[in-house]
């Protein structure tokens, strides 16, 4: 008779195995062979090597010489990463860290052990910052993991003003330094960054570097530089006064820049600046078009060229399941708010509003901010990189009521604090930021004086919230009352853009300026 385990059975089938030949290797019991590396011996199993990694698979069944050694030399490979990959194939643990992960990276690549080498790379991405970055890309091109380069490099060239003021980028090679500076991708806004840069790397090892500063300074652009910083770059430089081809490459710049028409360059990235606007998608059906769910895609669009540019959507994956409003901070950092997905909501004890900041550092282009609690209708405010969730329906003694509650997230203390509520409770509002101050338009609120008769109304009014003073003060009101309508600031004024009454709307638009 044949009887079948259930899942809980096999697991606990595994888990009595992995323990058995744990147990095996820390008696030294029924060891085959032995690992070798820096000196280092590590005992162990032929069939766990071989179970692991494809390398030592094909070693063990080869048919070779390595077939029957006890010992097998490993080369440029540390002692530490062979020790941790053990420990995950005995323990089921990997224990990395930003001392050891790129060790122990090249390790499983050269053992062919793809989990563990993933692993080592999401641990790369998710821990990369403008100290790090760098180094990660050039391990990464070394070893050939492309996404991981294709990530870093992306990292490195979007934070390259920060990247620049740090020690590693000191000690780069004279032709990695070359091909940084040559590109238009670097995000800077000024090119004096690029001379500090270039001088700061050859002052580091002035005796081995000053030979290739011509070069360098041949890739420096300038001409775009200011004229006074490049005069009190030769002042505090005698490496610059003491060459005849540096003083003939910053004389001709001079020259150039008297005469910009004459000579033009390509500006960096960072140079550049334009306002775009913003659409995230929430049409999760779709609309008729050839591209299916196309009203669920995400897309910056530029009025001047014209171009549309697509990012991810907050919807996908294990984001958000609706997106209800969103704003853009000081920082220009992209903040949307919304409820969560259904699969999310399913291992939740409570609904919450879920708030998530776009990234452009690994896969993942949206990251989980913070959450507050749920409520509906509000309206989402940021001043000075703080965001205000503003109004709203939410519940209370079990029944929904509109609010005046107000809330302030800092993200730089990652804190939540209520601050002085609306002068009335409101919902289906807009609220705009002129000037750092918090400007709240219309909306629809409780009538309290003839509830049986009018249960609601909409709202003409303009609050203005001042957070230093952490006070609503009332301004001239609309022409007209309306709710659930659109808004934008163009040189400091306030337009408002169409509007929905109980049985009317409108898609003229109206200024009020403030």
């Amino acid at each position: 008779m044949e009887c079948k385990t259930e899942g809980k059975e096999k697991y606990q089938h595994s888990l009595n195995l992995l323990n058995k030949i744990k147990n095996m290797k820390e008696l030294a019991e029924m060891i085959d062979v032995v690992l070798i590396a820096e000196g280092e011996k590590f005992p162990c199993h032929r069939l766990v090597l071989a179970a692991f990694s494809p390398y030592f698979k094909a070693m063990f069944t080869c048919g070779l010489l390595e077939c029957t050694r006890r010992e097998v030399v490993l080369y440029d490979i540390t002692a530490e990463s062979v020790s941790v990959i053990l420990n995950y194939m005995y323990h089921a643990a990997l224990e990395i860290s930003n001392a050891n992960v790129q060790t122990v990276a090249v390790a499983a690549y050269f053992m062919q052990m793809e989990e563990v080498f993933s692993a080592c790379q999401k641990y790369m991405m998710d821990h990369m910052d403008a100290s790090n970055c760098l180094g990660i890309y050039h391990f990464a091109k070394q070893i050939g993991a492309e996404d991981l380069a294709d990530q870093s490099k992306k990292y490195l060239f979007q934070h390259f003003a920060e990247v620049s003021l740090h020690e590693e980028i000191l000690e780069t090679e004279v032709h990695q330094l070359l091909t940084l500076i040559k590109s238009d991708d670097l995000n800077i806004s000024r090119e004096e960054s690029i001379l500090d840069l270039v001088l700061r790397w050859v002052n580091h090892n002035r005796e081995l570097r000053t030979e290739h500063l011509v070069e360098l300074l041949k890739q420096v652009r300038l001409q775009l530089v200011n004229p006074s910083f490049l005069r009190q770059a030769l002042k505090r430089n005698t490496m610059l006064l003491c060459d005849a081809n540096c003083i003939d490459i910053i004389q001709n710049a001079f020259k150039a820049i008297k005469t910009p028409q004459q000579h033009s360059l390509n500006l960096r990235y960072g140079m550049e600046t334009t306002s775009l606007l913003l659409c995230i998608g929430n049409n999760s059906s779709g609309i008729r078009s050839r591209h299916r769910n196309y009203g669920d895609a995400s897309f910056c669009y530029d009025p001047a060229s014209r171009k549309t540019y697509f990012i991810s959507s907050p919807k996908y994956g294990e984001g958000l399941g609706t997106v209800c409003t969103g704003a853009v901070m000081e920082n220009n950092a992209i903040i949307v708010a919304g409820e969560a997905s259904v699969s999310k909501l399913s291992r939740q004890k409570s609904k919450n509003v879920e708030i998530y900041r776009y990234h452009d550092r690994g896969n993942q282009f949206w990251e989980k901010l913070c959450t507050t609690e749920f409520r509906e209708l509000y309206a989402l405010g940021t001043v000075h990189n703080d965001l205000y969730v503003i109004g709203g329906q939410m519940k209370i003694k079990n029944q929904y009521l509109i609010t005046n509650c107000v809330e302030k997230y800092s993200v730089e203390r990652d804190t939540w604090k209520r601050v002085s509520p609306l002068p009335q409770p409101l919902a289906c509002h807009a609220v705009v930021t002129v000037n750092n101050k918090l400007y709240v338009l219309g909306g629809w609120t409780p009538q309290m004086d003839l509830p049986d008769e009018e249960p609601d109304r909409l709202s003409n009014q303009l609050l203005k919230y001042d957070p230093s003073q952490d006070q609503w003060t009332e301004q001239a009101p609309m022409k007209y009352s309306k709710y659930r309508f659109s808004t934008a600031v163009v040189n400091s004024e306030i337009y408002v853009l169409g509007k929905k009454k109980l049985k009317e709307f409108y898609r003229l638009p109206q200024k009020s300026s403030h």
